[in-house]
């Protein structure tokens, strides 16, 4: 949320140049909301890349040590649930800072850039 809160922050003029060429509050909100979807699947990609990773070297590392078999089975059932609670969260998480990117005054945001 904090990275959306500040990407408002710095696009505020843009904001307001939007919304004086006749950009509604809904395009704006999708705008935002788009953009933190975006940032969560990428950050959701990442962390699946890097879940099966480690669970994979951890696999290797019990077999080693333990000298027993215990695979790392990762579904792609869980690896979508995964991506799919990554964007859910972030674009809930986005809610607030496009409300508030769409209730900003067009004179105003222009004036404050």
């Amino acid at each position: 949320m904090n990275a959306m809160l500040m990407s408002v922050m710095e696009r505020t003029h843009e904001i307001g140049i939007m919304k004086a060429i006749g950009a509604t509050n809904s395009n704006i909100i999708l705008l935002f909301l788009t953009e933190a979807g975006m940032i969560s699947l990428v950050g959701g990609i990442l962390g699946c890349i890097l879940g099966i990773i480690t669970a994979t070297l951890v696999s290797i590392g019990v077999s080693f040590y333990i000298g027993m078999d215990m695979p790392a089975i990762i579904t792609p059932e869980v690896a979508i649930g995964s991506l799919a609670v990554a964007i859910l969260v972030g674009v809930i998480s986005g809610l607030y800072p496009a409300r508030r990117a769409a209730k900003m005054s067009p004179v105003e945001a222009v004036r404050y850039g």
